[in-house]
């Protein structure tokens, strides 16, 4: 107890250095990240317009409820992940199921925040302070909360919503210039280039052929990649994320060529398949964050 008192208070290094690394550690990391992603879920199904609510919903009030019989979530019945186990994954009153969505979104918080802190902690920063660590995770655990809240309700809706990109964008600005050797322009620039863009690359293409390219909200999510890991991560995660996003959209053109399309109400063929780009571009940008520094040594010659 004493040694756990002494690691809160003064974060000796020594101290530290055992326990950041030990079983409980991860423990507690990995149940931070499946709580985080039980909000998460609260904000993926209330965040978006609906007819009844053009501007979304609370994530406060109501509390946690069955969509089915309208009654409440027990406390002992939101513990995140084995709730919905032990549940089986239906209310407990009425029976109705619930979306598997849940389980899956904690689960994959849950995971991020372990990598996330074993890539501070054991990888990249192992020589940093214990305050330095601590910080540079939280930073990086709130950057892919975010990116996970936003890849689902793309996925949903096929929207980025302006009420999570406008403030995460200076957010993430405020909180780039307390790592150590930050820049004030780097992330300015990185703003700018995720943005501008997507801007040019979908006004260019709605004058060539007509529609749309590339929405708005994709800039604003490149200018939060932008906003914390500057130009090069806006780079990467539009050309990585195009080239997934494209093999995605030939495979899913290439399941559903050969099925039946429906008539819709105006007589036509339903012929093309809408996926969302910001789930690819979150993607590509996780995939930066982790392997940054392979990207520096490889990619030197072109910066």
């Amino acid at each position: 107890m004493t040694c756990y008192r002494a690691l809160v208070f003064s974060l000796d290094p020594e101290l530290w250095a055992v326990f950041s690394t030990s079983t409980s550690a991860y423990a507690f990391v990995a149940l931070l990240g499946a709580l985080w992603g039980s909000f998460g879920n609260v904000c993926i199904y209330r965040w978006p317009p609906s007819d009844e609510f053009p501007h979304g919903r609370s994530v406060v009030a109501p509390g946690s409820h069955c969509f089915e019989c309208g009654a409440d979530v027990r406390w002992y019945d939101n513990v995140p992940l084995l709730s919905y186990l032990w549940l089986r994954g239906a209310c407990r009153d009425c029976k109705a199921s619930f979306s598997p969505r849940y389980l899956l979104v904690e689960g994959a918080a849950a995971m991020l925040f372990v990598a996330a802190y074993h890539y501070v902690v054991a990888i990249a920063f192992i020589s940093s302070s214990p305050w330095e660590q601590l910080l540079r995770f939280a930073i990086l655990a709130c950057f892919l909360w975010v990116l996970l809240i936003i890849t689902f309700i793309d996925l949903d809706h096929q929207l980025i919503l302006d009420k999570l990109t406008y403030p995460a964008i200076p957010i993430f600005y405020g909180l780039g210039l307390l790592l150590p050797a930050a820049s004030v322009g780097t992330g300015l620039v990185g703003i700018a280039a995720g943005y501008v863009v997507v801007r040019i690359i979908s006004d260019g293409f709605w004058l060539l052929a007509g529609r749309e390219g590339m929405g708005y909200g994709d800039g604003k999510l490149l200018a939060i990649i932008g906003a914390l890991y500057g130009w090069k991560a806006v780079i990467v995660s539009l050309f990585l994320g195009a080239f997934v996003g494209t093999i995605v959209s030939i495979s899913m053109l290439a399941l559903t060529r050969g099925r039946s399309t429906e008539a819709d109400s105006e007589g036509e063929r339903l012929g093309r398949v809408a996926v969302p780009f910001g789930p690819f571009l979150a993607t590509a940008a996780v995939v930066y964050v982790f392997i940054e520094d392979d990207l520096e040594i490889y990619l030197a010659p072109l910066w």
